[in-house]
């Protein structure tokens, strides 16, 4: 059976939602609607769990505490393997705004106010790509168990402390370790909870240890080291980074590593 499309729909005009959903179903031998949502919080919770093929983002979302542009911030710090293809709409004439569109990501762009805009154009884009977002020229390649994706997280988390020269004596090591893939799939509090609970011991002790690990770094590594593998700026009033803005920066590192 031919696999199909799913298409999320991220609009909040009533309108708009009902004559893409019918676009959507009126070709449902390709096409399957994941869902419609009104808020880019529920779109970015969605994305993550539910992973859909494609996406057709309004970029004026009234609803929430964040538009269209918002999502697509949010979505370049996603792991996502692969990434949806987003289709956004837009009342916008700016070309600023629709080249930021373009730089955070978005793949292609309707503005409403064109002439001859329809509902049905966009649908009919989405068939036109189907074939390579899917990708069925080639059999695309198996996605990594969760567990291999976690040990290629862990192995470039560790060989990065490695080369800051954070000591593997330190307890905080492997929760520092644990605490970055924790960050880097969506978890960014409760650390010490969680971490805790892991490893049988107390949430305190645990942060505890892994700010000692940070600290007993900046005390006795190579300042070349830190200089060279440690770029994030510091403030001047305390020159070790705390345990957040150290694991931050390796999550970004991360990241960048993962969608290479």
């Amino acid at each position: 059976m031919t696999k199909k499309l799913t298409v999320l729909i991220v609009e909040d005009d009533e309108n708009d939602c009902k004559a893409l959903a019918k676009e959507v179903n009126a070709n449902a031998d390709k096409l399957c609607l994941a869902g419609v949502l009104k808020s880019s919080n529920d779109a970015l919770v969605f994305i993550r769990n539910q992973k859909p093929n494609a996406v057709i983002l309004d970029l004026e979302l009234q609803e929430g505490s964040g538009d269209g542009m918002d999502l697509l911030d949010k979505l370049r710090s996603v792991v996502l393997s692969p990434k949806p293809y987003i289709v956004v709409n837009t009342n916008s004439a700016s070309k600023v705004t629709r080249n930021s569109t373009k730089k955070l990501g978005a793949d292609y762009e309707f503005a409403k106010w064109q002439k001859g805009y329809s509902p049905k154009m966009v649908i009919d884009h989405l068939l036109r790509v189907m074939p390579e977002i899917l990708g069925y020229e080639e059999e695309p390649p198996a996605l990594p168990s969760e567990q291999q994706l976690e040990n290629k997280m862990r192995d470039f988390v560790q060989a990065e402390f490695n080369k800051l020269g954070v000591s593997v004596k330190n307890v905080g090591y492997n929760y520092l370790v644990d605490a970055v893939i924790l960050a880097t799939n969506g978890e960014n509090q409760n650390w010490g909870k969680i971490i805790g609970k892991k490893f049988g011991k107390n949430e305190n002790g645990v942060m505890h240890a892994m700010q000692y690990a940070i600290n007993n770094t900046w005390n006795n590594a190579d300042i070349n080291n830190l200089q060279k593998y440690y770029t994030a700026p510091l403030r001047k009033d305390k020159y070790v980074p705390t345990i957040t803005e150290f694991v931050f920066y390796y999550k970004q590192k991360l990241i960048s590593y993962l969608n290479k």
